[in-house]
């Protein structure tokens, strides 16, 4: 088909070669370029109604309430001739679609996920009410209010609805459905689209994705009866999540689903006509359709090798017996071969359980003798008993793939059953939210609920509400003059309220920008109470406790960010008591630093966070002082005028400062939490314990550049909290890097969560595995608590800063069944790579890092890539290693981020290469050794069955001193290498029009990955 369709152009620009005109401007290199045909995958897509099932893991919100909760998993057996297993011990394969979702821990309530069921159940395929066969009319809503009586029809075999538009026929794939609403959740829609209440209880919306695309679209509908809109929301509902589940089986090659989907090809192909099973047979046009349906992605010559190993009678076709030779052949993990024949000291007999613990021990890095009896169980799931004597258990080379691909190799630490969070909550940083009402642009775009299910359902811990009056007197919610449209308050706090809790019991914060009145604002604070009820913090835990509480201790609780009631002004201080800096200084450290009478040693000690005081002899500085901007987002406020000068009286700069018009009501539910006005480090309102300043990320820059403002920062954040948020000018909502932020302690970091870039890519790597999918990380020791060095340093620290060394290594083996992106020329075949990139506070690629850093020639690049696996999208096979050293402050915050790339010419690893798929880990929590990563795609849902095989080992860190970087130096590094950019322009992978496929946030990582240190 590709040799034809290429032969046609070629035939066609030749045909065209003597005429004048457009045709004679082809330069020859784009002639043979034309001409070039390029090999068809097997698998090349012809259309989607053969598909039987989806590549994506939906999240769903469980709307419905139909979903069963996500610790029933997928069971997946394998039952293969050479790997029996009891039907008591079904493996938890990787492919569940639980199976790579998070654990939350803790008592929470853990989300419902698609698909879980249990294998038992893939062979009974929903029963479809036989109405929604024939079809039933819906009214069909549209963004003009406007409403249309249609037909539509479910087609459960070609996995679609389709709806008659006229002459038209249009539809919808199930596979692409990530969730069907109703009730409460799309109330706010309702109101919108001018739905009467009285059809709330028939109204639905389908939300859906389109391919390769990130965002996605709805569908409201309106069914004519009750009857009707429980057979469709049920139908719905009931048929995606089969179909994952069904797809799963069959991706994992389960012996059963196999059996299954053979007998539904023969039903279609016989027509339902009586048969005997020796008749059964299929050709290899029909292998093919196979592997199209099932996305398998391989060569044609690969394919018909298998096929020809598998046809034992060469007789062109392959009956069951065969067909099931062939799946073998399929599934064999010839990757996974050489680990197995390494640890099986007689690999006819298998591996035995003291080689299976030599092999947890040494080479996973499991605590193996913490609880010995676990992994017995765990090994004998997946032995091999085949013949031998119950005595003898061994695992055989499928009971080892079984293992690696299992939950229970699972790439990630897990979160105990039980645990507690129990430093303040400045000591975390918290998994935050920026503008969660929108769901794509800042501007002219939809704000919705849909951002705060979205979000909350993911584990953010804080999210946003900007507040407006509404014509009725009840408050909206929308981004202020950025022409979206509103929402109402009442209905976000609603949603809310509903799931708070979902992904995590640890307190969640709501940060409200406040624009209303103060009648509106009184309905704002009455609203809340109301709804949010037992779970508001209204009040402290201790009214004379000095610092804030643990999230231990308000677990299942929410918090208000809010700016403090307006309060009259503080009384002047008298002559004889130190005020410190005025507060139109910059920001400056307001705390002592130590100083020791000569000779007298200084023990070793570390000052708690809680006790760090402000200074108690500054000294002045000269010249005009200078005023940060106030730094609450969403409003504009006066500014204070250039002539202030420290000459001014404290009056006089009151006078000028615009005070809060929060209301008492309002204002008072920030108990631990109250928005301040940014006067310098040295204000009273800067000592309480429960403020909070917010930096637009400018802002933040713009008076972080100096050594000192940077410690001052720093500083305050051991003690008290900040949030950053992205600056306004990312319209299109792209991120910011959140480990600019992190690195200085800033607790809430709030992103675009609608964007899935780098800066999301590191903020959900950074909320994962153990304690940390919480929502909470607790911050390294060094942003917690000062450390005064003693006397009598080592001589080579003397003068030098300490850091750490990590060494660590990544092996990149192989990948396993990638999603062909829809919009690839049917011509064109997979042939993917891998890059390896790594991310660190330490790392000055950013050029918006006020530091540029000192070059370590010891540190090696940040990023790597793999040969490219021609024609090979099924079981790509690289094996590579890279060995990383890199130099860090905060060895804690170091991520790794696999993304699995097509070569555009089948040869190349650079250039501007399309993203497919792509996982981030932080280090700390990446488990050693052999690991099945998932796969994300462009809007961080995971692929089903897609993966990547590694093997990670990290060596003890190790502490070194590098030499201090003067200010001059700072500025020529950053200097030259602005210089060496430009001149060279060198080549970036990742400079696409894809935020997904960007290696960096704002373009700011170019391919030179020599580390620098600040």
């Amino acid at each position: 088909m590709a040799s034809t369709s290429g032969g046609s152009l070629a035939e066609a620009l030749g045909s065209h070669s003597s005429s004048k005109g457009l045709m004679r401007r082809l330069s020859n290199r784009a002639t043979k370029l034309a001409s070039r045909t390029r090999r068809q995958s097997a698998a090349t897509p012809k259309s989607r109604d053969g598909s039987i099932g989806p590549g994506i893991l939906r999240r769903r919100s469980d709307s419905t309430n139909t979903a069963p909760t996500a610790d029933t998993g997928v069971i997946l057996t394998d039952s293969d001739d050479d790997c029996h297993l009891e039907e008591t011990n079904e493996l938890n394969s990787i492919y569940a679609p639980e199976s790579m979702t998070r654990d939350f821990s803790g008592g929470s309530a853990a989300p419902s996920v698609a698909g879980s069921t249990s294998i038992m159940d893939i062979g009974a395929s929903p029963v479809v009410p036989m109405a929604l066969v024939k079809g039933t009319y819906l009214q069909k809503i549209s963004k003009k209010k406007r409403s249309k009586r249609l037909l539509f029809i479910l087609e459960a075999d070609a996995g679609k609805v389709i709806w008659l538009k006229g002459r038209s026929t249009k539809c919808i794939y199930i596979d692409d459905i990530k969730d069907v609403r109703i009730g409460s959740d799309i109330r706010q829609y309702r109101i919108d689209y001018g739905v009467p209440e009285c059809d709330e209880g028939r109204f639905f919306t389908i939300f859906y994705a389109v391919p390769d695309k990130s965002r996605s679209k709805t569908m409201h509908l309106i069914a004519e009866d009750e009857e009707t809109f429980a057979h469709w929301v049920n139908a719905l509902d009931t048929i995606s999540k089969h179909r994952e589940v069904h797809m799963a089986s069959l991706m994992a090659f389960n012996d059963n689903a196999i059996r299954g989907y053979w007998n539904g090809e023969m039903t279609k192909q016989f027509e339902n006509r009586l048969h005997s099973p020796d008749e059964e047979e299929m050709d290899y046009p029909g292998v093919e359709r196979v592997c199209r349906n099932l996305h398998i992605h391989m060569a044609q010559r690969e394919l018909q090798i298998k096929f020809a190993t598998a046809d034992t009678t060469r007789s062109g076709r392959l009956n069951f017996s065969e067909f099931r030779l062939f799946v073998r052949e399929m599934k064999r993990r010839e990757d996974i071969r050489d680990l197995y024949y390494r640890l099986a000291s007689d690999p006819e007999r298998g591996i035995t359980l003291t080689e299976f613990v030599q092999f947890l021990r040494v080479d996973q890095a499991e605590d193996v003798d913490r609880n010995p009896s676990v992994w017995e169980t765990r090994f004998i799931r997946y032995a091999h008993r085949g013949n031998r004597p119950r005595t003898e258990v061994t695992m055989n080379e499928q009971g080892l793939a079984a293992y690696l691909t299992s939950k229970d190799n699972f790439p990630l630490t897990r979160a105990p059953l039980e645990y507690s969070l129990d430093r303040p909550f400045n000591e975390y940083f918290i998994s935050s939210s920026h503008n969660t009402y929108l769901v794509g642009r800042q501007v002219a775009d939809v704000a919705s609920i849909e951002g705060y299910i979205s979000t909350l359902v993911r584990g953010c811990r804080s999210v946003e509400i900007d507040c407006w009056d509404g014509h009725d007197g009840q408050p909206i919610v929308k981004h202020g003059y950025a022409m979206t449209n509103s929402i109402s308050f009442r209905e976000v706090v609603n949603t809310i309220n509903k799931y708070a809790f979902v992904a995590s019991r640890f307190p969640l914060w709501v940060s409200l920008e406040v624009h209303c009145g103060a009648a509106q604002q009184e309905v704002m604070a009455e609203t809340m109470r109301e709804i949010f009820g037992a779970h508001l913090v209204t009040e402290p835990l201790d009214p004379s406790a000095n610092k804030l509480p643990s999230p231990s201790e308000l677990r299942d609780r929410i918090l208000i960010k809010v700016k403090g009631t307006h309060r009259n002004p503080e009384p002047q201080r008298s002559s004889g008591e130190s005020t410190g800096r005025r507060r139109g200084n910059s920001l400056t450290s307001p705390f002592s630093k130590p100083t020791p009478t000569d000779n007298a040693s200084v023990p070793t000690q570390h000052l708690s966070s809680p006790l760090l005081g402000p200074t108690t002899q500054p000294s002045r500085r000269n010249g005009p002082p200078k005023r940060v901007d106030t730094i609450t987002e969403g409003e504009v406020h006066d500014t204070v005028s250039s002539s202030t000068s420290e000459s001014d009286s404290s009056e006089e700069v009151k006078k000028k400062q615009k005070t809060s018009k929060i209301v008492k009501s309002l204002g008072e539910l920030g108990v631990y939490c109250t928005g301040v006005k940014f006067h310098g480090f040295e204000s009273a309102d800067c000592k309480k314990s429960n403020h909070i300043l917010s930096f637009m990320e400018g802002t933040f820059r713009k008076h972080s550049k100096a050594s000192d403002s940077k410690l001052a920062l720093t500083r305050h954040n051991m003690r008290y909290m900040m949030r950053v948020y992205p600056q306004y000018s990312r319209l299109s909502s792209d991120n910011f890097n959140p480990l600019m932020y992190w690195r200085r302690g800033v607790q809430m970091a709030a992103l675009n969560w609608q964007t899935f870039d780098l800066g999301m890519q590191l903020n959900q790597a950074m909320f994962d595995g153990g304690t940390d999918q919480s929502g909470y990380v607790l911050k390294p020791e060094s942003m917690r608590e000062i450390r005064i060095l003693p006397n009598g340093l080592p001589v080579e620290a003397i003068g030098k800063l300490e850091r750490q060394e990590m060494k660590f290594n990544v092996r990149v083996i192989s990948a396993q069944q990638l999603i062909r992106p829809s919009n690839l020329s049917s011509s064109r075949t997979l042939d993917p790579y891998v890059e390896v990139e790594v991310f660190h506070t330490s790392d000055k690629r950013d050029k918006h890092d006020s530091m540029a850093g000192m070059t370590l020639p010891k540190d090696t690049s940040l990023k790597y890539y793999t040969s490219v696996v021609k024609e090979n999208g099924f079981n790509p096979v690289f094996d590579e290693d890279f060995h990383f050293n890199v130099t860090t402050k905060h060895p804690e915050l170091v991520f790794i981020r696999f993304s699995v790339k097509l070569s555009s010419d089948g040869e190349s690893s650079t250039g501007r290469n399309s993203t497919i798929g792509s996982y981030t880990a932080k280090l700390v929590n990446l488990k050693q050794g052999y690991r099945t990563m998932p796969l994300l795609d462009s809007s961080g849902d995971q692929f089903l069955f897609s993966t990547l095989f590694c093997h990670i080992k990290v060596d003890p860190t190790t502490s070194v001193y590098v030499p201090k970087a003067s200010e001059n130096s700072k500025a020529t590094v950053g200097k030259l290498k602005n210089i060496g950019q430009n001149v060279f322009s060198r080549s970036s992978a990742n400079s696409t029009k894809s935020s997904f496929e960007k290696s960096s946030v704002d373009g700011f990582y170019s391919d030179s990955s020599q580390p620098q240190l600040g």
